[in-house]
């Protein structure tokens, strides 16, 4: 059972680590302290300047990404559509004239609404945008023929541990 089974979450490396290098042979140097610190070398990706396979090497779990979407909208909107039933309960029983009155269509609304609200923020929290600024700044350092070394950490811990070995230009999620 991996730690992420329990969140919304589909990706095996949900924690990301990069950065930029002026040479090559930099970028191999900061990819071997990596490895030298017990990240596995799978998990670490140099990009090159002008490198075609770019997007693959920084988000390589594009199933994660889909499984990510799945999990949180069904989770999401589950848990929306309960929340959402429970206030119409309460609206019906303890609440205004209106909402007692007309039950049905209290439930309907306000469990269709609470779905509805849960279901965008399942859409903000499995898009990731915590990632765009690594995506972006490999790509500038892509583009200005800069190398960048991605490590792709299966836990906070093995994350903190690729920030030890990486000196200040580090961008972590």
């Amino acid at each position: 059972m991996s730690e992420h089974d329990g969140t919304v979450l589909g990706e095996s490396y949900p924690h990301k680590i990069s950065a930029e290098f002026d040479s090559q042979v930099a970028a191999e140097r900061g990819a071997e302290s990596l490895e030298s610190l017990g990240i596995p070398l799978a998990q670490i990706r140099i990009v090159q300047p002008n490198d075609p396979d770019m997007a693959k090497k920084v988000e390589p779990e594009t199933q994660g990404v889909a499984r990510s979407l799945i999990k949180a909208h069904v989770r999401f909107g589950v848990i929306g559509l309960v929340v959402g039933l429970a206030i119409a309960g309460l609206l019906v029983t303890v609440g205004p004239a209106l909402t007692r009155s007309s039950p049905v269509m209290t439930f309907i609304a306000v469990s269709f609404l609470f779905a509805v609200l849960a279901l965008l923020l399942a859409g903000a929290v499995a898009l990731r945008p915590d990632h765009d600024v690594l995506i972006e700044k490999a790509r500038m350092a892509k583009n200005e023929g800069r190398w960048t070394v991605v490590a792709h950490c299966d836990s906070l811990e093995q994350q903190k541990l690729a920030q030890t070995a990486m000196d200040d230009t580090t961008q972590t999620l």
